[in-house]
């Protein structure tokens, strides 16, 4: 009788192959389908410095997996606890909150969920301040130097009000922590003479005042 030829080199060849097809599936799955077996993502938000949660603010949650370009949009709004939960098969990537007048705006870009402030979890909302800059020409008056005050939201060239020998302006900065107000001097051609730089720690919500001899 003659006797069967198995072809060993062959079955393991199909074999290897059937394997390779199995963790190429597995793997497109596990990448087309992240949350599998799981999860809702979460964050909270929270003043900076004090580590309050803020109540109602407007969280904008972006999916961007392919570029710039936003694939799907949505709005959340915090609970007491200042935080927001949403499903992870939504795929956001970027997140930015908006809680009124209180704090300066962060929405210009968004922000990527893989920044170092939210590595913890945690989105932190600068809180509004103001300082009224009085910028006042002492004497000998030098009315061929002008002078301007800068902070990280505001700048002075069109200055608010006039006050006897100078004038002031309202400069916005972060509350409860020490904000630098930056001051140029420039000639009436409007070349830059000389800077210099101060720092002022103003309450949440407060306006401090300061005066600029020049």
């Amino acid at each position: 009788m003659r006797k069967r030829k198995v072809f060993l080199p062959g079955i393991v060849a199909i074999g290897a192959l059937l394997s390779t097809i199995v963790v190429i599936n597995a793997c497109r799955k596990k990448e087309d389908w992240p949350c599998e077996g799981a999860q809702d993502q979460s964050i909270q938000v929270v003043e900076q410095f004090t580590g309050r949660s803020v109540q109602g603010a407007t969280a904008f949650l972006v999916s961007k997996p392919n570029g710039s370009v936003p694939e799907g949009a949505y709005n959340l709004t915090t609970d007491s606890y200042g935080r927001i939960t949403w499903n992870c098969s939504w795929g956001i990537t970027h997140v930015c909150v908006e809680a009124g007048e209180a704090y300066w705006d962060v929405c210009g870009s968004g922000y990527s969920l893989q920044d170092d402030f939210l590595a913890d979890g945690y989105y932190e909302l600068k809180p509004k301040a103001w300082v009224r800059i009085n910028f006042v020409d002492t004497l000998p008056l030098n009315p061929e130097i002008k002078v301007a005050a800068f902070t990280e939201y505001d700048d002075s060239y069109e200055a608010e009000g006039l006050i006897p020998g100078g004038y002031y302006d309202i400069l916005g900065v972060v509350g409860s922590v020490h904000s630098a107000v930056r001051f140029r001097r420039f000639d009436l051609d409007g070349d830059y003479i000389t800077g210099e730089l101060i720092e002022m720690n103003v309450p949440a919500g407060d306006t401090s005042e300061y005066t600029y001899k020049y």
